[in-house]
């Protein structure tokens, strides 16, 4: 399961091209979502045919969304995840094939990112981010896994809703 450590692991192997600090933190969704055994199958939901894996190669081309499908080979299962930034906002939407809930997170994102040039401190607060991506997305997709208490939310710190449309 993804923590700080292999997340930041994958920043600095990958070392992206960040355009702004919403790239950031969707790499970090990304990153968390690989390190839990899921598999990138395509790079917008219309292409997603095929469960083979493909190459991260323009990931953010787009200026304020972005889209992917990924498959997670033990549960031959496909997750839709959507990402669209909204001013100091990412906001992560996630959808299995089949299933019935809608997880989603709310991510403040300069509670996670600086402005600096070194790639070792672009993040803060990563822990707090993989743990509340675990809590309330991954964990929610694979029903076998277990979240990770946390403390109590401010204001300064992500927000989580259920959809009050489902059940």
């Amino acid at each position: 399961m993804a923590t700080s450590e292999t997340v930041m692991g994958m920043v600095r192997l990958v070392i992206p091209a960040f355009r702004n600090n919403h790239d950031k933190i969707f790499f970090s969704v990304h990153a968390s979502f690989i390190i839990s055994g899921f598999d990138l199958i395509a790079l917008d939901a219309l292409s997603s045919s095929s469960q083979d894996m493909v190459w991260f190669d323009g990931w953010n081309e787009f200026d304020k969304d972005y889209a992917f499908v990924y498959v997670n080979k033990k549960r031959s299962k496909k997750f839709l995840v959507k990402c669209l930034a909204m001013d100091d906002y990412l906001l992560v939407d996630t959808l299995a094939d089949g299933g019935d809930d809608v997880p989603h997170l709310e991510i403040k994102v300069r509670n996670y990112t600086t402005e600096s040039s070194s790639i070792h401190e672009q993040f803060k607060n990563l822990d707090k981010l993989v743990t509340d991506l675990k809590n309330e997305i991954l964990y929610k997709l694979d029903k076998g896994l277990k979240p990770v208490s946390s403390s109590s939310l401010t204001d300064e710190e992500p927000r989580h809703y259920s959809d009050p449309l489902r059940p």
